[in-house]
C-alpha cells in the first residue's frame, strides 16, 4: 500500500509463478488499479563462473503497459554479478537495457556499468531516451542505480532522484497457515528455518525430502497422462501472460 498518489491509499499486487522446469522460467505479474499500470515479465538465468566470481543472464523481456496513455514499453533485464564469493561477497548489475514503446516513438537504452578491476564506482549507470520519429536525443542520465541519479533533458533542465530516499513500502503476505499448498514460503519454510538456524545438515534434509515428493508428484501426472500446467499464467509465443492481466479487465 502507498499514500502519496493524488487519491490517497492505492495497491499494488504481485504475482509470480515458476512456469517451467527446463528451462526454468518464471513469470512475473504487477498491476496498480488506481494507476492503471500493469507489468508483465518472464525470465530465466543462465549461470557461469568467472575465476571469484559467478555471472548470471536474465534471458527474457518484460512489458509495461500504461492503460491511460494506451501505451506499451517493452524492456530487456541486465545481467547480475556476485562478486568476491569465497572473501566478503557483493552484488552488482551488469550490461545493457533496451526500452522501446512503439506508439510514442521512445526507445532508451540503460547501461550498468560494472565496476574496472582498478578503481572506479560501483554501480555506475547511464541512459539515453530517444524520440526516434525525429532522431533526437530527448534525456540523458547518470549516476548510481542504488544512490543519486541526475537526468538531463534537452530543454536544459536537470532533475535529481536519491533513490535512497524514496519511500519504501513493505509488502503485505497471507501467514504461511493461509498460503497456498505450492506457495514458496510454504513450501520452503522448513528448509528456511534450518538455514536461519545455522543448521546446514538439516536444512539440506528438509530441501531433499521436498524434491523427492515433487518428484514423486511428477511421476504420478506422467503415469496419469496428465501434463503439469502453470496455475496463474499461460504461454503464448515465446513468452509468459498472467491469465488475468489489468488490461483484460478494463
Amino acid at each position: 500500500m502507498g499514500d502519496d498518489s493524488p487519491g490517497g491509499c492505492y495497491r499494488v499486487r504481485f504475482v509470480a509463478e515458476q512456469v517451467s522446469h527446463h528451462p526454468p522460467v518464471s513469470g512475473f505479474y504487477c498491476e496498480c488499479r488506481e494507476r492503471q499500470m500493469c507489468v508483465n515479465a518472464h525470465v530465466w538465468t543462465k549461470s557461469k563462473f568467472m575465476g571469484m566470481s559467478i555471472g548470471v543472464s536474465m534471458v527474457g523481456e518484460g512489458v509495461l503497459c500504461l492503460l491511460e496513455h494506451d501505451e506499451e514499453y517493452v524492456f530487456t533485464l541486465p545481467c547480475a554479478y556476485a562478486r568476491s564469493i569465497l572473501t566478503v561477497p557483493w552484488v552488482e548489475l551488469g550490461g545493457k537495457v533496451s526500452i522501446n514503446c512503439i506508439k510514442s516513438g521512445y526507445s532508451a537504452t540503460v547501461t550498468f556499468h560494472t565496476k574496472p578491476f582498478y578503481g572506479g564506482k560501483v554501480h555506475r549507470v547511464t541512459a539515453e531516451v530517444k524520440h526516434n520519429p525525429t532522431n533526437t536525443i530527448v534525456c540523458k542520465a547518470q549516476g548510481e542505480w542504488n544512490g543519486t541519479l541526475e537526468f538531463t533533458y534537452s530543454s536544459g533542465e536537470t532533475k535529481v532522484i536519491d533513490t535512497a530516499k524514496l519511500p519504501v513500502t513493505r509488502k503485505k503476505l497471507r501467514p504461511v497457515e493461509r498460503q497456498g499448498r505450492t506457495e514458496s514460503r510454504r513450501l520452503w519454510q522448513h528448509v528456511t528455518k534450518s538455514l536461519k538456524e545455522g543448521n546446514i545438515d538439516e536444512a539440506t534434509e528438509h530441501k531433499h525430502r521436498l524434491e523427492e515428493r515433487q518428484r514423486g508428484e511428477e511421476r504420478q501426472r506422467a503415469a496419469d497422462n496428465k501434463p503439469w500446467t502453470p496455475k496463474y499464467f499461460s504461454k503464448e509465443g515465446e513468452g509468459w501472460i498472467y491469465n488475468n492481466p489489468l488490461w483484460k479487465s478494463t
